[in-house]
């Protein structure tokens, strides 16, 4: 499995435009009503490639969460999603099972939290800074940001809207 996730505690209006300015994109949208065991067979074109990046965008009631079906939003760093976030808090997380995998970014009021990243085909990138105060601490490997993503109430959503987009170079 490779799920990962943004969640940002601001509406769903404001998260969206602030997504496409981050992501530098021409507008927000379109948008597809769908759910996530859909929204894979929409993201992709006859051939099974994918059409582009693509999101599952789902309002959490206070939170935003973008469910990351393409894998567009790994590898982001912490200050980049800082930029995102702004003073709104924001959680990203993800792992995948297949090439041990897992990152986690947590920022509250304009402070990163905790920035972690293992990859073991690239120890050299990783990272662990911080500390996140919601859950046991600390995290070793992949492994413990797989458990948080899966205990985590609000990473997933069982509707939303997918958006298919493509980044700027």
């Amino acid at each position: 499995m490779n799920p990962s996730y943004c969640r940002i505690r601001t509406p769903v209006d404001d998260a969206l435009q602030r997504f496409a300015a981050w992501q530098q994109l021409p507008q927000v949208g379109p948008f597809v009503t769908t759910n996530p065991f859909e929204a894979v067979a929409l993201a992709c074109d006859e051939q099974g490639q994918w059409r582009g990046h693509a999101v599952l965008v789902s309002d959490l009631g206070g939170w935003t969460l973008f469910q990351d079906l393409t894998g567009g939003l790994g590898a982001i760093a912490a200050a980049q999603w800082l930029k995102f976030a702004a003073a709104d808090e924001l959680i990203f997380a993800g792992y995948n099972d297949s090439i041990p995998y897992g990152e986690l970014v947590a920022i509250r009021g304009g402070v990163i939290l905790r920035e972690f990243l293992w990859d073991r085909s690239a120890p050299e990138a990783n990272v662990n800074r911080g500390c996140l105060d919601c859950v046991d601490e600390p995290f070793q490997t992949w492994v413990e940001v797989a458990s948080f993503v899966e205990d985590d109430d609000l990473g997933f959503s069982e509707t939303g809207r997918l958006w298919i987009y493509r980044p700027m170079p």
